[in-house]
């Protein structure tokens, strides 16, 4: 389903969805000051373009 809401930078209402969800673990900074990224817990990431300025509005949902 489409945001409801027109685009925040041009006021027109052209969404295009991406044809994929995606999925961002969650990353957690170590004691040696390394990064490591944690696959069980992230959240779901769907991303929506406006068709006519190109402006990128993203939604997510908890894993």
């Amino acid at each position: 389903m489409a945001p409801k809401i027109s685009c925040p930078n041009c006021q027109q209402n052209e969404w295009l969805e991406n044809s994929e969800l995606s999925y961002l673990p969650t990353v957690m900074k170590m004691d040696d000051g390394t990064y490591a990224a944690d696959p069980k817990n992230g959240i779901h990431v769907r991303l929506w373009r406006c068709n006519n300025c190109m402006y990128v509005m993203q939604f997510w949902e908890p894993d």
